[in-house]
Order: structure tokens, then C-alpha cells, then sequence
């Protein structure tokens, strides 16, 4: 099997089954294939906490140097996927968002509408955790988390531990890349 040294892939959309599919399966291929190192453009508002919570997980057992890239905005559970990687960067004209977990639903008991409010709570807690573990996000912007939508910009994102630089993803001439 030849292995090559890095693979470029691309990725905009939610993190909810189908997507996070899609993202385990080509850095699952890059690892089957002897890649070391993977180049992930991604851009995402998020989606599922439990999806991202899984992804998290999957990209930090993978024997790979994850370097990804917010080309756009990166949103919600998205912002754990993101700390998942080894090496961060975001664009000039990225953004962040954090913001306290939503769950939608329709007419509830008041001990099914109890039920989902201690599960958000929980899944607020495991999004702190990752926040917290692979971030340098300030308390007082985790606190303020879990009643509002807090945008961060790229010279905050390198204050706050979640990107090592303002750096453009940038494709090598003579390199392919795929978009998942």
C-alpha cells in the first residue's frame, strides 16, 4: 500500500449523521491508506451534540495530524469537532459562535419537558468539558454561554486557545483535494 504524506479534503455542512458519515469515513480512509497528515477545510453551524460529541472522540483516536481549517464560520457542536484537531486555524474573515443547547420539540408532559432539560443540561456540561480541555475560553465566557450566542473573531479565537493563527487554508499547487 503507498502512503502518501498528506491528504486535502473539504467540508461545509451540519454536524448530524449523514455529515459526520461522511467526515469519519474520508479521515478513516486517509488513516487505512498510510496518510499522516490530513488538511481539513471546514465550515459548519452545527447540529447534533451526541454527532459531534462522537466525531470529537473519533478524530482524536485516529493515528492522524488532523490540521483544520475554519474557512467560514464554525458554530455550536461544530466548535468541539473543530478542538478536536491537533492544529488549528482559521481564516481572516472566519467566526466562531457558542452558544447554550436547544431542543426542539413539540407539546410535552412536564416530566418529558423536565427529561430534555436535564439532557441539555448534560450535553451543555460534556460542550463545556471539550471547551475547556482544549481551549483557553475565559469562565466568564463559558458562563455567559449558557444564556446567549457568543460570537468570537479571529483575534479572539487566538486569545482564547481555539486556533494557534489567523491562517488561510491554501490547497498546494500539484495536490488534490476532495470535498466530503
Amino acid at each position: 500500500m503507498d502512503s502518501q504524506s498528506a491528504s486535502y479534503f473539504g467540508f461545509t455542512g451540519m454536524i448530524e449523521p449523514a455529515g459526520v458519515s461522511r467526515i469519519a469515513g474520508a479521515l478513516n480512509s486517509a488513516a487505512n491508506s498510510g496518510v499522516e497528515q490530513v488538511h481539513l477545510s471546514f465550515s459548519s453551524n452545527g447540529g447534533y451534540v451526541a454527532d459531534g460529541i462522537y466525531l470529537f472522540n473519533h478524530i482524536r483516536a485516529l493515528p492522524l495530524h488532523l490540521v483544520i481549517y475554519n474557512t467560514g464560520s464554525v458554530s455550536s457542536i461544530a466548535v468541539s469537532v473543530f478542538l478536536a484537531a491537533a492544529e488549528r486555524y482559521c481564516s481572516a474573515h472566519a467566526m466562531f459562535m457558542i452558544h447554550p443547547t436547544t431542543m426542539g420539540g413539540a407539546e410535552m408532559t412536564a416530566r418529558r419537558l423536565q427529561s430534555t432539560l436535564d439532557a441539555a443540561l448534560a450535553d451543555d456540561d460534556r460542550t463545556d468539558n471539550i471547551l475547556r480541555q482544549r481551549s483557553r475560553i475565559p469562565e466568564d465566557v463559558l458562563v455567559a454561554r449558557r444564556h446567549s450566542e457568543i460570537h468570537i473573531s479571529p483575534r479572539q479565537a487566538v486569545e482564547f486557545g481555539l486556533v494557534q493563527g489567523v491562517r488561510e487554508f491554501a490547497l498546494p499547487k500539484g495536490q488534490q483535494i476532495v470535498q466530503i
